[in-house]
């Protein structure tokens, strides 16, 4: 199911239909409805950052076949502060880089939202990669890069990367922490 984000986001989560406590809870295991959370989206929520349809496509695909759904909002209306109190029931943010415009803009978006989320795995997709990167090179703004376009088995691969990476980068921020404290 895809939801588009209008001001609501910015604003009250309440009026997205907020994945329900009984939607996660599920245990059939075919697919549709009904079905118990996959190991690709245990969350069963991907929010797209941006407007291109074929990348909404695309997701959107997954979203359905893992009986997930896709929120679908502007940058201008994704307020840090809604990301930061939901990001537990969020499993991945995908950012259109080619959207948000300038690659300034694109990095300082993904920042704002690392700083206000760190535990949200965030995969950037823009046409002006040179090629995916499912490093952790980028780690301080985003957990993978896509190359546009996408195709299903490369995002597949991008959400379980993204996951990975986010981990180990929290595990280096908590590292960070550890030695501060020891330090002072």
């Amino acid at each position: 199911m895809t939801r588009v984000f209008l001001r609501s986001v910015a604003g009250k989560a309440n009026t997205t239909d907020e994945p329900s406590q009984d939607r996660r809870s599920k245990t059939s295991t075919g697919g549709g409805p009904g079905f118990a959370a996959s190991g690709l989206l245990p969350k069963r929520c991907i929010i797209f950052c941006g407007d291109s349809p074929m990348l909404s496509s695309e997701i959107g695909q997954i979203c359905k076949r893992e009986d997930a759904e896709l929120l679908v909002c502007s940058e201008g209306l994704l307020a840090t502060s809604w990301l930061a109190l939901h990001s537990e029931e969020i499993d991945v943010l995908m950012v259109d880089g080619d959207y948000l415009g300038e690659i300034e803009d694109t990095i300082d978006f993904c920042l704002r939202v690392r700083r206000a989320s760190p535990a949200l795995p965030v995969i950037l997709v823009s046409s002006e990669m040179r090629a995916d990167d499912f490093t952790c090179e980028r780690m301080q703004a985003c957990d993978v890069t896509l190359k546009s376009p996408i195709s299903e088995v490369r995002l597949k691969n991008a959400i379980r990367a993204a996951r990975q990476n986010n981990a180990f980068f929290l595990s280096r921020q908590q590292n960070q922490i550890s030695r501060q404290n020891f330090a002072s």
